[in-house]
């Protein structure tokens, strides 16, 4: 392991993280400076930190995965430490685990929130809470590599480690150009849905902030009520680009290159709209008789669907209140996520046709011992290592997913509400069912929930195994493993 290094990436990352703070403290300034203080004192700690690990340099230059795997982890897990400290100075929680809690959540782009005055935050602190993820949802990192010079062999490693999806490439030769595109992208998306809420009606403030919030698919506002009370237009608005954003970034690049035919015969996009089209019927023909009309329960349904399929978290009703069916299809829209490579959470699309696939392939090979199928995506063999990949990945999801639901279950809640509390936060959705619905939040958790339902967001963020591997003793050994 190459300790200098990972040391001096980290202080990078977090001068980066000092830096975007800065934003926040113009805004504390221009609207009142409630909170210049908290925000001044939390940059000043962060920047701090940083150049303190910066100046740790790196006597050898050699970056393998093992090293990518360990700086995404430990940067993660530091940004979510610091990035608490303007709610904390700033009194927005009287508790650090709280603080953490929703920094974790803003990072990971998961929405699940421990505040019950969100209307009362400090703007500084309020766009801090949205801007993070915006960060969040392309990766931290992945800014890192757009605005700083890395090297090759450093930014693929960072790139796999921390992009979601079975696999990640470069859309052109430079992982950098890659990360500089992808944000390019993204910006302009999330500038767009702005303005168009600007039009809608929405402060400035409140368009920018839930624009930032919807291109992370992280679900945070700073209106109390999120979208439930909102005009249609303003529904419909953010529904289209919460779909937008749970698409891969990579076709929207082939369409800039008008290589429309790449783009929109995409399988995994296919598969994605198929998905969402039989759930807003389901949920429609569900949720019926608590509308006025067709025409409402469609539109509630097809947002709300829009909302957990993308992991945004926003919510137009309180769709607690539906029927057991259209919750046990949300429930799997939380599950699936959106499209490998896009902003949302979830086990990813893709995954779920490999999953498919490949189960479909098992029980035709039971029926025919001598059937022989590769399984294929786009009309391209996958490979059996990504196969075995992806089932052990859903295996270790799984398993986590089902420990933290045995931990939260100590809270005394009903199953619903355990189940869906771990759903929404290691699938990075946000609100779940019964006590921590759309209309509720996590604050009544213990402690010990609220601890683990955290790591269950960075875990579910980073797709496992970065996390994982910080506990396994072989990644900390100067050996050449995970090279």
């Amino acid at each position: 392991m190459n300790y200098k290094m990972v040391f001096n990436m980290l202080g990078k990352i977090l001068l980066s993280m000092a830096a975007l703070m800065v934003s926040c403290i113009v805004i504390s300034v221009f609207t009142g400076g409630k909170d210049l203080v908290a925000l001044v004192l939390s940059d000043v700690i962060i920047a701090a930190i940083g150049t303190g690990l910066l100046m740790i340099r790196p006597t050898k230059t050699s970056f393998y995965a093992k090293e990518g795997f360990v700086v995404v982890a430990l940067s993660w897990l530091l940004m979510s430490l610091l990035g608490a400290l303007p709610f904390l100075f700033g009194g927005i929680f009287t508790n650090y685990i709280d603080a953490v809690f929703e920094t974790a959540s803003g990072f990971t782009t998961t929405g699940a929130t421990v505040c019950e005055a969100i209307s009362k935050i400090p703007h500084g602190i309020g766009f801090w809470r949205c801007l993070i993820i915006f960060v969040g949802g392309m990766g931290v990192l992945v800014f890192v590599m757009a605005v700083l010079p890395l090297s090759k062999e450093r930014s693929m490693h960072i790139m796999r480690a921390e992009v979601p999806g079975p696999s990640v490439g470069k859309l052109v030769a430079k992982s950098k150009d890659t990360a500089l595109i992808l944000y390019a992208i993204y910006f302009v998306l999330m500038i767009i849905e702005a303005l168009l809420l600007l039009v809608g009606g929405m402060s400035p403030y409140a368009a920018f902030t839930t624009a930032m919030s919807t291109a992370g698919t992280g679900g945070f506002m700073v209106l109390d009520a999120g979208f439930i009370g909102q005009s249609t237009y303003l529904q419909i608005v953010a529904g289209v680009f919460m779909m937008l954003f749970a698409v891969n970034f990579n076709l929207y690049f082939y369409i800039l290159l008008k290589k429309f035919g790449v783009a929109f015969k995409s399988e995994e996009l296919r598969w994605f709209l198929g998905i969402y089209a039989a759930a807003v019927v389901i949920l429609t023909l569900n949720t019926r008789s608590q509308f006025a009309s067709f025409g409402e329960a469609l539109h509630h349904s097809a947002f709300n669907a829009a909302s957990i399929y993308s992991t945004t978290g926003f919510s137009s009703v309180n769709f607690d209140k539906w029927p057991t069916l259209s919750k046990s299809i949300l429930l799997l829209l939380m599950l699936f996520g959106g499209c490998a490579g896009s902003t949302a959470g979830g086990i990813k699309t893709s995954r779920v046709m490999i999953l498919f696939k490949n189960g479909w392939n098992e029980l035709r090979r039971l029926a025919h011992p001598k059937y022989v199928h590769t399984l294929r995506i786009d009309n391209k063999p996958v490979a059996e290592p990504v196969v075995r990949s992806v089932l052990v990945y859903f295996t270790a999801i799984m398993a986590l997913t089902f420990l933290s639901i045995l931990i939260v279950s100590l809270n005394g809640y009903s199953l619903e509400s355990s189940i869906s509390s771990v759903f929404a936060c290691i699938f990075n959705v946000g609100p779940g069912f019964g006590a921590v619905g759309p209309v509720e939040n996590f604050a009544h958790m213990s402690y010990l929930s609220k601890i683990v339902l955290a790591l269950d967001m960075l875990i579910g963020r980073l797709e496992v195994w970065p996390m994982l591997l910080l506990f396994a003793p072989s990644t900390w050994r100067n050996r050449a493993a995970f090279r």
